[in-house]
């Protein structure tokens, strides 16, 4: 059986989104349109399922491009692990270890293996019906002649937590971990626990990298307003750096 590569871009690789979906579209046979907008939710794994000859040409015109990147055999790839059914609920930092418990587990790792630390929000939209005349004149409750659908968008927030040796992912959810497990001086509201909780983490293990969703709220943003660090580019970018630090 042929075994199957994926395009990876090296650490100091800017990807030109533009230039890169010229490349790729016709080797992958896709739109260039329809290329480009998938690089988006491509950090660090830019094409994969691609023949070696295939993978070979790109890499080669990517390079030629400005834009470093490597071949990488997708049986070598170190994927991060799906995210887990329980959300770490409440975490101390001893001097040495970051020791951390959820509803059915608990465990300890050492600062150094921590590797990346990013913040992804996921979106869940749910449908409604909803008066379309003031209140105060109300309606029939018996019927839907005077109501209308609305969505509404409720927004999770995670720090997701990734570890080396051995490869492990945790998350920590915005509005369920309990803040005062970790010691930390309590504030006023929630983002700024949640914020205080990030920032003490990165202090104790500065070598791990900050990924996108990190940086939007080191840069002063809400962690609730919209990032685009999705899952899925999440888990993209988690899955490059293991492979590329391995």
């Amino acid at each position: 059986m042929t075994q199957r590569y994926a395009i990876l871009r090296e650490a100091d690789c800017q990807v030109d989104l533009d230039q890169a979906a010229q490349i790729l579209s016709p080797l992958l046979g896709m739109a260039r349109a329809e290329v480009q907008q998938a690089l988006h939710d491509r950090p660090g794994m830019l094409a994969w399922d691609l023949s070696p000859e295939i993978a070979r040409d790109a890499a080669k015109q990517l390079i030629l491009a400005g834009m470093p990147c490597r071949t990488v055999r997708e049986d070598h790839l170190i994927a991060v692990p799906d995210a887990p059914r329980n959300t770490v609920r409440s975490a101390t930092f001893e001097e040495a270890h970051f020791v951390f418990r959820s509803a059915e587990w608990e465990g300890h790792v050492p600062w150094e293996n921590i590797r990346l630390l990013d913040i992804v929000q996921e979106v869940k939209a749910a449908t409604e019906l909803v008066n379309d005349v003031p209140s105060h004149l109300g309606s029939d409750p018996r019927s839907n002649r005077h109501k209308v659908r609305r969505t509404r968008f409720d927004v999770n927030v995670f720090l997701e937590i990734v570890c080396a040796e051995p490869v492990l992912r945790m998350r920590i959810d915005r509005s369920l971990f309990n803040y005062k497990s970790t010691g930390l001086k309590m504030h006023t509201n929630r983002e700024m626990n949640f914020r205080a909780l990030c920032i003490a983490l990165n202090m104790r293990c500065q070598a791990a990298l900050m990924g996108p969703g990190f940086h939007w709220i080191a840069n002063g943003n809400n962690s609730h307003h919209a990032s685009g660090n999705t899952r899925k580019k999440f888990e993209n970018f988690a899955t490059w750096l293991l492979t590329v630090d391995a």
